[in-house]
């Protein structure tokens, strides 16, 4: 009878101790996975941390890109209007109207650097929150801030998006011709119209400098 019940005893014992061991188990278990989780939702918030910053700063390169665009284009008929005396006498042209600021109340560049060049985009708008500005300045080709001597002037796009995303894009920016003819500028909305001339059905032909830049 000892026997017996002193078996049933050890019995008990034995199922208390598997019950204890798989509670550990099932405990290590929980925690691993809670770990691993843990790790996961991390690496996630990471990751679109990550790709909103490259969105971002996508965003400020491609506007700063535009601003260089919008003033690059505008001033491609400028500059064959402006240096059309010099091209036909067979003198290189130069960058000097855009530089002394002639045109528009720009202010003109007061040195050969981007900080003191002269400002001819400010706040150009894409879509109210994406904005930017272009600044051009001579290069150090011997003349003065305001004096081009190389037809080669430096031009830079300062960019703000929302997010606090910025950029900015410098090129430099070569005007030249060859031969000694006038060459004629293209005097319409580029891209628009079906003969592509001021003639044809445009949209939004270019009638004031002024509007494209301001």
């Amino acid at each position: 009878m000892r026997f017996l019940r002193k078996g049933m005893r050890m019995a008990r014992i034995g199922i208390y101790g598997e019950r204890g061991a798989a509670l550990i188990t099932s405990l290590i278990i929980l925690t691993l996975l809670t770990l691993i989780g843990l790790a996961a939702t991390n690496t996630s918030i990471l990751e679109t941390m990550i790709s909103s910053s490259e969105r971002t700063h996508a965003e400020a390169f491609y506007a700063a890109e535009a601003g260089v665009d919008h003033l690059r284009r505008n001033f491609k008929s400028l500059f064959v209007e402006k240096n059309a005396a010099r091209i036909a006498a067979g003198v290189d042209p130069d960058w000097d109207f855009v530089l002394n600021g002639s045109l528009d109340g720009v202010d003109a560049a007061t040195d050969i650097t981007f900080e003191d060049g002269a400002r001819w985009i400010t706040g150009g708008d894409l879509s109210s929150v994406y904005l930017y500005n272009v600044t051009v300045w001579n290069n150090d080709d011997g003349g003065s801030a305001t004096d081009d001597t190389d037809s080669v002037i430096m031009m830079r796009a300062d960019a703000q998006v929302p997010n606090g995303g910025i950029a900015s894009i410098e090129i430099s920016l070569f005007g030249g011709a060859t031969g000694g003819s006038v060459l004629t500028g293209y005097g319409a909305q580029e891209g628009a119209g079906a003969g592509k001339n001021y003639n044809s059905n445009d949209t939004g032909a270019i009638t004031n400098f002024s509007t494209q830049i301001n």
